[in-house]
C-alpha cells in the first residue's frame, strides 16, 4: 500500500527542490501522496503549486495536495518532514541586525540570532509535534530540517518525544564534496562524522575499509583547493587533521567574520528577505493556474541569485574558485568501485530519502544526522543529541562508537559547551526564564558576557513576545 509523507511548512522556496528530488525514488520508497502544509496560502500556493506542476508536466503517479491544515496534512502520514520558519524573513534580518548592533556575530542558527530563532520555535515545534503524534500513524518518524535542528531536535527529546531525526545537508554535504574531489561514487565512502549540528568534524573517511584522510592531508593539492576547506586557514586545518563542518567558521575565524558581517551592506537574511520579496512580486503578476512555466521560470531565477551567493558576506565579498584536484595523485585507485550506488544526495531531501531507503530495504548505509547520543560519544551524555554518522536498517538509525582517542580534546570541550548552551536554552523556553537565557547566552563562546547576554535576552524577550509571551 502506497505511503503518505506530510511536509509542515511548505510554503518554502525548497519545496520544488523537495518534490523535484522525490520524483527521481518515490515509486522505491512506496510513498503514493505527499500532503503540503504552510500557514502562507500565497506562499503555498506558489511554491507548493510549482511543485505540483513539476510533477503533472512529468505524468508522474505521485499525488500532490496543498492545505493550510495541519490535521488534514498529518492524518495517516507514515513519514513527517517539518521544515518551519517561525516569524519569516522578516524576524531573521531582526534576529542578525540586533547580534550585529550587540557587537557579535549575527547569524541565522549560530550564536545570539540562533538563540532568538530557537525560543520563538520550539514552542511552535512542540505545538507540531503534538499534532504529529494524534494525527499521524503511530510512531511516525519525523524528519525535523526547522532551524536550528539540533537545537530544536534536542528540545523536542527533552519534552519526551521520541522518533525524531534532526537532518540538515550541511554534514552530508561533507561526504559529497569528498565524493567529487576523488571522483568516485558517494556510496564507495563511509564517513565518520561526530560534534553537534553546525558544529561538527569528519575525522575518518573509508574507502574499502582503509581510512584514507591521513593520506589525503599529505596531499597539498587536497588541503589547498578541497571544497570543506575553503572557510579556513590552511595552517589551521593542517592542524586538525579533520574536515570541519563550515559554520566553524564562525567559531575558528570569529573576529574575520565579524569584521565582514559589520562592515556588509547588508545581512545574509535581508539579502533573503529582498531576494525572496521581489521573487514573489515577479510571481504575483502571474498566475500559477495559467502561468506555470512562467512562474516556473522566475522561481530558478531568483533561487540561481540565491544559491550563487552563500557565505560570501561572511567571507568579506570573495567568490572561491579552488582548482580542481587531480584524484590521480591521491594514491587509492586500488580502493575503489567497491560498492553499487545507492544512495541519494540532492540536499536535504537527500538526507530524508536516504533513510527511508536504507529504512525500508535495510542497506545499513552511513548518514549523519541528529538523534541523541546512546554512548556512541563518550563524554557527552546519552540524551544530548549530536550530529554523528549513523547506521540507518529495518530499525532506524544506530549511532557509530568513536573510541575516546578518536575525539579531539579541542572539539569535545567546544562540544559540551555548545551543548550546555542548548541545555539552558531549552529550559529557559520551558520555564520562561530570562535567567537561564543569560547563562545561556553567557556561556556561548561567540557572546561570552553577562551583561552583553542581559541586553541581548532583553531584546530577543521583546521581539519573540508575540511567541513566548512574557519572560521574567
Amino acid at each position: 500500500m502506497a505511503k503518505k509523507l506530510a511536509l509542515i511548512g511548505g510554503g518554502s522556496v525548497r519545496t520544488y527542490y523537495f518534490i523535484e528530488s522525490l520524483l527521481k525514488f518515490y515509486r522505491s520508497m512506496d510513498i503514493g501522496e505527499v500532503a503540503v502544509m504552510d500557514i502562507d496560502p500565497e506562499k503555498l500556493a506558489y511554491f507548493g503549486g510549482i511543485a505540483r506542476y513539476l510533477v503533472a508536466r512529468e505524468r508522474e503517479e505521485l499525488h500532490i495536495t496543498l492545505t493550510t491544515d495541519a490535521k488534514t496534512a498529518l492524518w495517516d502520514a507514515d513519514w513527517v518532514v517539518t521544515t518551519v520558519r517561525v516569524g519569516g524573513d522578516e524576524t531573521r534580518t531582526q534576529d542578525e541586525r540586533i547580534a550585529l548592533r550587540h557587537g557579535v556575530i549575527g547569524q541565522e542558527t549560530t550564536g545570539a540570532g540562533g538563540f532568538s530563532y530557537a525560543i520563538r520555535t520550539i514552542p511552535v515545534m512542540l505545538d507540531y509535534m503534538r499534532l504529529i503524534r494524534t494525527y499521524a500513524k503511530p510512531d511516525a518518524p519525523v524528519f525535523n530540517f526547522t532551524n536550528p535542528s539540533g537545537l530544536v531536535t534536542q528540545a523536542l527529546y527533552d519534552a519526551g518525544y521520541t522518533g525524531i531525526i534532526g537532518i540538515c545537508d550541511n554534514a552530508t554535504g561533507i561526504k559529497i564534496d569528498t565524493a567529487n574531489a576523488l571522483a568516485v561514487n558517494a556510496s564507495d565512502l563511509l564517513v565518520k562524522v561526530y560534534g553537534l549540528n553546525h558544529l561538527s568534524w569528519a575525522n575518518r573517511i573509508e574507502v574499502g575499509g582503509v581510512d584514507i584522510l591521513p593520506k589525503l592531508f599529505e596531499n597539498d593539492a587536497f588541503v589547498q583547493n578541497f571544497h570543506q576547506f575553503l572557510y579556513f586557514d590552511r595552517d589551521l586545518v593542517r592542524r586538525l587533521r579533520c574536515i570541519p563542518n563550515g559554520y566553524l567558521y564562525y567559531y575558528y575565524h570569529r573576529e574575520r567574520a565579524l569584521k565582514n558581517l559589520s562592515e556588509a551592506k547588508e545581512t545574509r537574511g535581508e539579502f533573503i528577505l529582498r531576494n525572496n520579496t521581489d521573487m514573489m512580486n515577479a510571481l504575483r503578476a502571474h498566475s500559477i493556474e495559467t502561468e506555470p512555466e512562467m512562474c516556473l521560470a522566475i522561481y530558478r531565477e531568483y533561487m540561481r541569485r540565491r544559491e550563487g551567493s552563500y557565505m560570501s558576506i561572511e567571507l568579506g565579498g570573495q567568490t572561491l574558485h579552488p582548482e580542481r584536484i587531480d584524484p590521480r595523485t591521491l594514491g587509492i585507485d586500488s580502493l575503489l568501485g567497491q560498492k553499487p550506488v545507492t544512495e541519494i544526495y540532492e540536499g536535504y531531501a537527500g538526507v530524508v530519502f536516504n533513510y527511508i531507503d536504507s529504512r525500508k530495504n535495510d542497506r545499513n548505509i552511513d548518514l549523519a544526522v541528529s538523534v541523541p547520543n546512546r554512548g556512541a560519544v563518550q563524554g557527552m551524555a546519552d540524551d544530548d543529541v549530536l550530529e554523528i554518522t549513523c547506521l540507518i536498517g529495518r530499525d532506524g538509525a544506530k549511532p557509530m562508537r568513536f573510541a575516546p582517542e578518536e575525539i579531539d580534546g579541542t572539539n569535545l570541550a567546544l562540544m559540551k559547551t555548545i551543548k550546555r548552551y542548548e541545555k539552558l536554552t531549552v529550559e529557559a523556553v520551558r520555564t520562561h526564564s530570562k535567567a537561564a537565557a543569560r547563562e545561556a547566552l553567557m556561556q556561548h563562546p561567540l557572546v561570552g558576557d553577562y551583561a552583553l547576554a542581559k541586553s541581548l535576552v532583553d531584546a530577543y524577550a521583546a521581539l519573540n513576545a508575540p511567541w513566548i509571551g512574557e519572560w521574567a
